[in-house]
């Protein structure tokens, strides 16, 4: 059996990155003459295929009620590499991303996330760090939806770590609801500290946005603990 996920962790490394690589040197030249938010439809379609061709199915629950035209801090449970790819494609809006600044750097992607509108984020910087969430808060207030991951990176046991406060500062400081995501089954599919790769399903839970009225009268900690709480419903350990 582990010479099969060996096989099939080659497979979705080179037939998988091959296909990222190239939608992501497309995507830049077409974000060059099309606005990312107009492009989104073709990108998103282009990156769910990768998932179908490494035969990792997904199924996404979104609530009924939830409103297209409204701005959110989505804050999903941080698990694998696949989380990044996985998000932006079956969120149900355009999304920006406040994400390290050291992959900023990283060659075609660091250029792909920059014509996307993502935000960089220096932790090792207190000051830096203001001036992201500077950014972030006016994206979220004139244009776009942002996504943060609030454990701050990927767990190692596939249980919820611990929540970093940056994200819900950002929430009562912009006034914007939060969406918690819940995950499941990823961690199953591929973990940190290994790249072993193994096909199987995801699913992706949007929960409830928890109010602008209760982000904003609650404290930062109990916030944080009503996220928790909400995200922790939504995973399924499957």
């Amino acid at each position: 059996m582990k010479i099969f996920y060996y096989i099939y962790t080659f497979y979705v490394w080179f037939i998988g990155g091959l296909l990222f690589f190239l939608i992501a040197l497309f995507s830049i030249l077409a974000m060059s003459f099309i606005s990312p938010k107009k492009f989104r439809p073709v990108f998103t379609f282009l990156l769910r295929q990768i998932f179908n061709i490494v035969f990792i199915r997904v199924k996404v629950e979104i609530p009924d009620d939830f409103d297209y035209n409204q701005r959110y801090v989505f804050m999903p449970n941080h698990v694998s590499v696949l989380d990044a790819p996985l998000m932006v494609s079956y969120m149900p809006q355009f999304i920006n991303a406040l994400e390290a600044k050291e992959h900023f750097d990283w060659p075609i992607y660091g250029t792909l996330i920059k014509k996307w509108g993502n935000i960089s984020i220096n932790r090792k910087s207190v000051q830096e760090s203001i001036k992201s969430i500077r950014i972030a808060e006016s994206k979220l207030k004139n244009e776009n939806s942002i996504i943060v991951f609030p454990e701050g990176g990927r767990t190692k046991t596939g249980q919820l770590m611990k929540f970093k406060k940056m994200p819900f500062h950002l929430a009562q400081e912009a006034k914007i609801a939060i969406i918690p995501v819940g995950a499941s089954g990823i961690f199953s599919l591929n973990n940190k500290g290994s790249w072993l790769m193994k096909p199987g399903k995801i699913k992706v839970k949007l929960g409830n946005p928890i109010p602008v009225e209760k982000v904003t009268s609650l404290s930062s900690k109990e916030l944080m603990e009503e996220t928790r709480e909400q995200i922790l419903s939504l995973i399924e350990y499957i």
